[in-house]
C-alpha cells in the first residue's frame, strides 16, 4: 500500500517536471550543484575498499582455478569443494597487502 502511494507520487512528480520549464530548470541546478558533487565525492571515497574488493576477488578467483587445477571438479566435487572452501577461509584470515 506504501509502496503504490510513492509511485503515484513519483509519478505525479514526474508528469509536473515534464510540464513545468520552471522546475525543469529547479530541477537541473540542484542535480548540479548538490547531487552531481555528492555522487563524485562518494565515489572517490569509495574507491580504496572497490580496489581491496577487486584485488580479493582476483585472488580468489585464482584460488578457485588452482584448485581445480589440483582436483578434477567433475570427478571429485566433495575433495574440490573442500580444497576451495580451504584457500578461501585460509585467504580471509590472511588477506594479501
Amino acid at each position: 500500500m506504501i509502496s503504490k502511494l510513492f509511485y503515484k507520487i513519483a509519478k505525479f512528480t514526474a508528469g509536473e517536471l515534464a510540464q513545468n520549464p520552471e522546475l525543469q530548470a529547479r530541477a537541473r541546478k540542484i542535480v548540479k550543484e548538490h547531487l552531481v558533487p555528492r555522487a563524485k565525492a562518494g565515489w572517490e571515497k569509495s574507491k580504496p575498499k572497490r580496489e581491496k574488493a577487486r584485488a580479493i576477488a582476483v585472488s580468489t578467483t585464482k584460488d578457485i582455478a588452482e584448485a581445480a587445477r589440483d582436483t578434477n571438479p567433475l570427478k571429485y566435487p566433495k575433495k574440490f569443494l573442500s580444497e576451495t572452501s580451504k584457500k578461501v577461509r585460509d585467504r580471509a584470515k590472511h588477506p594479501c597487502p
